[in-house]
């Protein structure tokens, strides 16, 4: 019984050394959840079609306006709120790899400061069209608003959406 759980101790510790031996020999493994990326796309992460992101985010408009029953007084404010937040017809790209190692840490950091509050300010502006479109709107139409803007924050939604941009709202119907 000994000699058992000492070959069992013998085998567990070989296989982790063996463990942190094949890890240490692959240093640029994929960071956890890279691989789960890559089950869900073959070939890996790919940027979605914006003419089909635009496609998608009609679609869905054109759904939450028909839930919102909106009048004719309120048509401005509804299509000034859609273009706010309507999304970039070109999707960012990401910083140039070649041109960020270039950079040394303070250009790197001053780089992506820049980003930041670009997105920061796209984000403020589709606040205040959206704070400006619901003050607008009567008390029916605020509760259709908080209950549909409510369900984007679901973690099963979000995950959706996360994996599958496209595909987030299809389960709903």
């Amino acid at each position: 019984m000994k000699q058992l759980l000492q070959h069992t101790l013998i085998a567990a510790t070989l296989v982790f050394i063996s463990a942190a031996a094949s890890a240490q020999m692959m240093p640029n493994a994929p960071p956890p959840g890279r691989a789960e990326m890559q089950m869900h796309q073959p070939g890996g992460w790919k940027q979605p079609d914006p003419a089909k992101m635009q496609a998608f985010f009609d679609k869905r408009m054109e759904k939450f306006k028909i839930l919102l029953q909106l009048t004719a007084a309120q048509e401005g404010v509804w299509t000034s709120f859609a273009a706010a937040i309507r999304p970039p017809s070109t999707l960012s790209a990401r910083p140039d790899r070649a041109e960020i190692e270039k950079m040394t840490t303070p250009e790197r950091l001053d780089k992506l400061h820049a980003l930041r509050v670009a997105r920061s300010a796209q984000m403020d502006k589709r606040e205040d069209a959206t704070k400006t479109f619901y003050a607008a709107l009567n008390p029916s139409q605020r509760k259709v608003f908080d209950m549909e803007t409510l369900k984007l924050l679901r973690p099963r939604h979000m995950m959706q959406r996360l994996h599958n941009p496209m595909q987030g709202d299809q389960n709903r119907g």
